[in-house]
């Protein structure tokens, strides 16, 4: 079957869009202190959710469910745990139980309920910067959010400062990592020697590591990704894991954490929440009839990361930005053109009218220089947008 991934959808004005990202952008705005409102046709790369229809398959099923007419308190089926397993068996080697899987509402609940399960308020949470935000998991639960900066090679690669880790790890009040993997917004996918010794380091100093990765099944072509669980053991190591990022089916909220280690089973019985059907038959369908479709997902993905590179660097070319081992999104950091914060977000944002992430939103203490932008959108959308911006950053 051929995927249709060029189409670009309305999903600003759309009256069953209820889109986040498209409907609400001037959000934005008021984070980076730019007076006014954004252009009418502003293009929004900024929310990491996909403009794609998700897989026809997932549609099909859900069609099937609305027909059915009824919509009540609904029950997990073994099929549903069987399907969560089977995928993860079969495309990462990775094996568990359907034992070991307790659905959450959303991975930042998820993650803000074993922080919340796991640790004590006051005490510190690790996180490899620049990072995804996760502070309204840890800041808003009582804990203290620990940043811990990464290397940066001067190019945009990065990799685990393990002497800074080891520091924040050694300290009796940081119980806690959140480990990104692969790494939003670095595009990093961590290799099992660095997996090991981040677990090394965390265990030796009775630090429980939480693996965020919802982006697992967003890789470039050829490039492996490995299981935290799987590279270092289950001991003191929850995984988070989704089809919302994979399938983009964020607005259903369906998160499976994956709990191996006994001693981390015991009084998590109270960590229960209940799916909605069309939550439940989502994860089925796509993990039992939608490999096709991730397949031809990343090969897309692959070709719009390529072709907006080459266009950054071909219009845009003091910007550093390298190419992300997983996940659909660049990060791009204009500070060799020397202008200042202000000027820089004023023609991105305001003259341009692209929304991207600013520095400031992953603790880049580059702050307003570096912007993320996701990449999950039709091609000409994204190479519309770095036209935009190219002719306002040309000299």
């Amino acid at each position: 079957m051929r995927y249709e991934f060029d189409e670009v959808i309305d999903r600003r004005n759309d009256p069953y869009s209820f889109s986040f990202k498209w409907q609400k952008p001037d959000y934005i705005l008021d984070e980076l202190g730019i007076k006014g409102e954004l252009r009418e046709d502003a293009i929004c790369l900024e929310t990491a959710d996909m403009d794609f229809r998700t897989a026809p398959e997932i549609i099909e099923d859900l069609k099937k469910l609305t027909e059915h007419g009824i919509y009540g308190y609904s029950n997990v089926p073994q099929k549903y745990y069987e399907a969560v397993c089977d995928w993860y068996k079969r495309r990462q080697g990775w094996e568990f139980s359907p034992e070991d899987i307790t659905y959450f509402p959303g991975t930042h609940n998820a993650i803000a309920e074993c922080v919340k399960h796991f640790t004590k308020p006051g005490e510190g949470v690790i996180v490899l910067t620049p990072c995804y935000g996760y502070h309204s998991d840890v800041d808003a639960n009582s804990r203290v959010y620990v940043p811990v900066e990464m290397l940066n090679d001067g190019n945009e690669y990065f990799s685990i400062d393990y002497e800074a880790l080891e520091e924040a790890c050694r300290k009796e009040e940081n119980t806690a990592l959140i480990m990104c993997h692969p790494h939003n917004p670095t595009g990093r996918v961590f290799t099992h020697e660095e997996l090991v010794k981040t677990a090394e380091i965390c265990r030796a100093n009775n630090v429980l590591i939480i693996s965020d990765e919802v982006h697992s099944d967003i890789l470039r072509a050829g490039q492996d990704f490995e299981p935290m669980m799987k590279a270092c053991g289950s001991e003191k190591l929850i995984a988070c894991t989704a089809v919302n990022k994979t399938f983009n089916l964020a607005g259903l909220a369906m998160t499976n954490v994956i709990i191996c280690d006994p001693d981390l089973k015991t009084g998590t019985e109270d960590m229960y929440a209940m799916p909605t059907p069309f939550g439940i038959q989502a994860v089925i369908s796509a993990y039992t009839r939608g490999e096709a479709w991730v397949e031809a997902l990343n090969e897309y993905l692959d070709r719009n990361i390529d072709e907006c590179l080459a266009y950054i660097r071909e219009h845009l070319p003091k910007a550093k930005v390298i190419r992300p081992e997983g996940g659909y999104s660049i990060n791009v950091d204009f500070s060799a053109y020397g202008l200042s914060d202000e000027e820089v977000v004023d023609r991105i944002y305001r003259k341009a009218g692209v929304v991207l992430n600013s520095g400031l939103f992953f603790d880049d203490k580059r702050g307003k220089q570096v912007h993320r932008a996701c990449l999950s959108s039709p091609r000409s959308m994204c190479l519309e947008a770095f036209a935009r911006i190219a002719k306002e950053f040309k000299e």
